[in-house]
């Protein structure tokens, strides 16, 4: 009791304004706000969790079985959509909190539709009189139509509750509730919209897609995990539920308790009722936390598929840097994942966990590289091949040389205006020169004594028009 003050604010000040940012920023202001409450000496939940605090576990799987992802994000917003004053304007890129919305408000047929739509006013009027749920997409500039609703400007006569719609009073039924949507995350809202809605921020974040990532992956690949942790959130979420309910009836047995307690049979009941279930509860929850290491080694194997995932995501929405033509969606890459995890015809002989992960790993790499060259210049192709390259020896732990992935990329040149000890008839100047580059890299330190023992092998090289097919044989076989 004594952090119910701290905790209350921590959430009410992250309902109020956590909406409209990211989950890095959202993150950064959390800090920001228990700073200023340890400075204020107000006590609060070291461990708070605010998907825990505001919804129950009940919730959440319900949420995840309408296609909301598992992850923090997508859960903290659904509970801002759940739990507003002023109606919620949600920045939805990848089209997620869209379809969460149409399954959460399939019983109550929510409509659908955008400023463009030439029903658009009817739909508006229907859905205040008979309470349907409305969704308006695509609003980056709001038709002034809407400001009444948003403002609630709403007038009682004679029994009936009125909204003024354009130039006519339309009933407003109490069961009403619109979402505003857009898909642009750089559009801006003038302060006076920001002050009478709800943001709502889906934009996908790095962290959110490796979580999402890696509850499809067990899901596919270890159903049996992940049944145990979908049925370990629901036992966590029950076993609190009831001691709240034995906390609350033992505040009312001591409420009409008349007298002294201790004479007072049923306090004593409840207080031995309350003390066997809450011992009953603590020895299963520490069965589920048992439980939950072993399934949290098991997630822990599927990781670095996950980050690799994530990873590939980010470099393809970046490649529009290059070219604005280069528009790949959320939605194009989760349909690479699904069929890789899902479709994948190189997993159909293979059984053992391990050597999945293995082809998973590989052909993330391999599907993307294959379906996103096509829609790129052929001269970008390499480049796009470099960055998976560089992102899959990263993932492995084999992070790759500065200085020879400089050399790659440039070329590399000798800036210290040295030569080579021993000069080759068959090389030019300038490849001399480059030849000094070449033999500081360790990985390229026995090629000047090669070429010193072979220089026949290598005025072939050097001469042929197809160089890469005569490259003489430096390295051992191993270590290629």
């Amino acid at each position: 009791m004594s952090t119910i003050a701290g905790d209350v604010l921590l959430s009410a000040a992250f309902m109020t304004y956590g909406g409209f940012f990211d989950q890095s920023y959202r993150h950064s202001m959390w800090e920001g706000w228990v700073d200023h409450l340890n400075q204020a000496n107000l006590k609060y939940k070291a461990e708070l969790s605010l998907t825990e605090y505001l919804s129950t576990a009940d919730d959440r799987l319900d949420w995840q079985s309408k296609s909301l992802p598992a992850d923090d994000l997508c859960t903290e917003n659904a509970i801002m959509l759940h739990r507003f004053n002023r109606y919620p304007l949600i920045i939805d890129p990848s089209g997620q909190a869209t379809n969460f919305l149409i399954n959460e408000y399939r019983d109550r047929k929510m409509t659908v539709t955008s400023f463009l739509d030439e029903a658009f006013v009817k739909s508006l009027e229907s859905a205040l009189r008979f309470g349907t749920p409305l969704l308006i997409q695509d609003v980056e500039h709001l038709d002034p139509i809407l400001n009444a609703v948003l403002n609630k400007e709403l007038r009682r006569a004679g029994g009936r509750v009125l909204i003024r719609l354009g130039n006519q009073d339309i009933d407003f039924s109490p069961s009403f509730t619109m979402f505003l949507s857009t898909r642009d995350p750089s559009v801006e809202f003038s302060p006076d919209i920001c002050s009478r809605v709800t943001f709502v921020n889906f934009t996908m974040t790095r962290s959110s897609l490796q979580s999402q990532s890696l509850n499809q992956v067990l899901q596919a690949e270890r159903p049996d995990t992940d049944k145990k942790r979908t049925d370990l959130m629901r036992l966590q979420g029950e076993f609190k539920l009831r001691l709240r309910h034995l906390e609350k009836s033992l505040l009312q047995a001591l409420s009409e308790s008349t007298g002294n307690i201790l004479d007072d049979d049923k306090v004593i009941v409840t207080l031995e009722t309350l003390k066997r279930e809450a011992a009953d509860v603590a020895k299963k929850v520490e069965e589920t936390d048992i439980v939950m290491q072993e399934v949290d080694q098991v997630t822990a194997e599927y990781l670095p598929l996950a980050q690799a995932s994530s990873s590939i995501f980010f470099v393809l929405e970046q490649l529009n840097v290059l070219n604005h033509f280069y528009q790949f969606s959320l939605r194009y890459f989760l349909d690479i994942f699904e069929f890789v995890l899902l479709h994948n015809p190189n997993l159909l002989q293979v059984q053992d966990p391990k050597e999945r992960l293995a082809v998973l790993l590989n052909d993330i790499f391999v599907v993307t590289f294959k379906r996103t060259s096509r829609a790129l210049l052929h001269r970008d192709h390499l480049m796009l091949a470099m960055l998976l390259a560089q992102l899959k020896s990263r993932g492995l732990g084999n992070e790759i040389d500065d200085d020879e992935y400089s050399f790659l990329l440039e070329g590399g040149s000798d800036r210290t205006g040295r030569h080579p000890p021993t000069s080759f008839p068959f090389l030019s100047a300038e490849q001399q020169v480059h030849l000094q580059a070449f033999q500081r890299l360790a990985c390229f330190k026995d090629v000047i004594d090669h070429m010193s023992t072979q220089p026949e092998a290598w005025e072939i090289f050097v001469n042929s028009t197809c160089p890469e097919n005569v490259v003489p044989n430096v390295w051992p076989e191993a270590s290629r």
